[in-house]
């Protein structure tokens, strides 16, 4: 790539790439909005956003910078991009400096075009910003994600978790789990979930989902921390796995523990694989293996008000 001040460059603007121009302190300006765009890339295919260039007619305005500023501009990037969830690899984030040159193609010292280049995914998922924020990318822009296009955007990668065919497809649920929980937000909104899982990076999709219908999701991973979030946080319901730091019956602990103390808070089995001929355990509100079934469960319980 060859960038000249005021000349327009070669390639467009498109789904994989974007102009940005920079009017402001170049730190705070990149600052502001890289996470938004990286967000929006890695939910498509990937891409570039090109700091400098101006979006209106493609010419080459450059980022004033100094050997500082990048340094900066390096943490600052950094930064943004760490607080990304699920986590994204560093390796899938590069950050060049293009150098400008004069139109007689002379280098321009302490100005540049600054790139921010996302790679593909290899695995499908919804990323979002470090406020939780999903976006998508558009021709020239991003489309924040909200209600039910936020919850079809979460069938797929939910999706991908389903080992057995089924139909309806997530694609399908997730839009009814979304209008469901709309019809009751004032019952839903604010009432708590105690997720206890010693992976919890397996469910942050279901967890994300939660937390866009407006409940409050906490979580736990050994047995014991499970217990004392029960004693003082009161959820609603609490969903549990099954199989927990080596104990294959450990969600049975938890629950037994609970009902020994007196805690009558619904519990729910979130696990790998039904073994239908045993049965939902005894005590237990219900066990299921399917992304969208677990939401509903939790619904269930919330909505007959038995937390």
């Amino acid at each position: 790539m060859r960038f000249v001040l005021n000349q327009p460059v070669d390639f467009e603007e498109s789904l994989t790439c974007e102009f940005k121009e920079v009017k402001a302190q170049p730190i705070q300006a990149i600052g502001k909005k890289v996470d938004e765009y990286v967000v929006a890339f890695l939910n498509e295919i990937g891409g570039s956003i090109f700091w400098g260039i101006r979006d209106a007619d493609r010419v080459v305005t450059g980022v004033p910078v100094t050997d500082r500023v990048k340094d900066e501009l390096k943490q600052v990037v950094g930064q943004k991009v760490s607080a990304i969830a699920p986590r994204v690899p560093a390796s899938m984030v590069d950050m060049p400096f293009h150098d400008i040159c004069d139109s007689s193609g002379g280098l321009l010292p302490s100005i540049c075009v600054v790139e921010v280049r996302v790679a593909k995914p290899q695995e499908p998922g919804l990323f979002l910003t470090g406020s939780g924020e999903a976006y998508r990318r558009t021709v020239g822009g991003t489309k924040k994600l909200s209600g039910a296009e936020l919850f079809v955007a979460l069938a797929a990668p939910l999706q991908a978790k389903v080992t057995k065919p089924r139909e309806p497809s997530l694609v399908a649920s997730f839009p009814s789990i979304y209008r469901r929980a709309s019809l009751v937000q004032g019952v839903v909104c604010g009432r708590r979930v105690l997720w206890v899982d010693d992976q919890p990076s397996n469910n942050f999709y279901e967890r994300l989902g939660l937390a866009q219908l407006g409940l409050i999701v906490d979580v736990a991973e050994p047995t014991e921390q499970a217990l004392s979030s029960a004693r003082y946080l009161r959820p609603d319901v609490i969903v549990s796995d099954m199989a927990r730091n080596g104990e294959q019956d450990a969600g049975l602990q938890l629950l037994a523990a609970l009902r020994a103390e007196g805690i009558n808070t619904p519990v729910i089995f979130y696990v790998g694989e039904v073994i239908a001929a045993r049965g939902v355990p005894a005590g237990a509100f219900g066990i299921t293996d399917l992304p969208d079934e677990v939401l509903h469960l939790i619904l269930d319980v919330i909505e007959r008000g038995t937390g």
